[in-house]
């Protein structure tokens, strides 16, 4: 069993579920391209090939279309993100549109590229697919399912980040003999 049905059952959802992550993913790319054609991006600075004739800034124009098709704008505007760095012809139905809008954000072009071609092993041992958290680790970011040791320190730290809570936890911590004894043999210098 997996969750409330059969391993059989589960497998056939996964199916489905990857066709409609595709299909959904399609639509997306189509209102990126379609805000892209509205508001190409520009490098900072650059004005309107119109010039002084601009009725709408970039942000006011894909507001509008997002308002007009029914989206919030930061949806759209990510749609245009996305569809800037990745090229129609670099595009792959078997990677989510949100994959790679996390890979966008590898700087160079040909490592981009490269990187949404060669996902990472799968963690549950499966055939090496990407998955939201293996993007997150490519690009630097933090992960949602922490599972090396360095992660899970990370989200304790980002959990614990204000003091009432840190104490708390640190109390918690200490009354744990096994983790108390660790903590009193460290001798690693600390940070001021």
């Amino acid at each position: 069993m997996v969750g409330s049905v059969t391993r059989q059952r589960y497998d056939a959802l996964v199916g489905l579920g990857r066709d409609w992550v595709e299909a959904m993913g399609s639509v997306q790319w189509q209102l990126g391209d379609a805000a892209l054609e509205i508001e190409p991006m520009r490098s900072y600075g650059s004005t309107n090939p119109l010039g002084s004739e601009e009725l709408f800034t970039v942000s006011e124009a894909i507001r509008m279309f997002a308002e007009d098709v029914g989206l919030a704008y930061s949806t759209v505007r990510d749609y245009r993100w996305a569809s800037s760095h990745w090229p129609k012809e670099r595009r792959r139905t078997d990677v989510s549109h949100t994959i790679y809008k996390v890979l966008a954000s590898i700087p160079g072009e040909q490592e981009r590229f490269e990187a949404v071609s060669n996902p990472p092993p799968h963690p549950r041992g499966d055939p090496a697919r990407w998955t939201h958290d293996s993007a997150k680790r490519v690009v630097g970011w933090k992960v949602d399912t922490p599972e090396s040791v360095q992660e899970k320190v990370e989200a304790i730290h980002d959990l614990a980040s204000d003091d009432a809570v840190a104490a708390v936890v640190t109390t918690d911590f200490l009354r744990r003999p096994a983790v108390a004894n660790k903590a009193m043999a460290d001798d690693t210098p600390g940070t001021p």
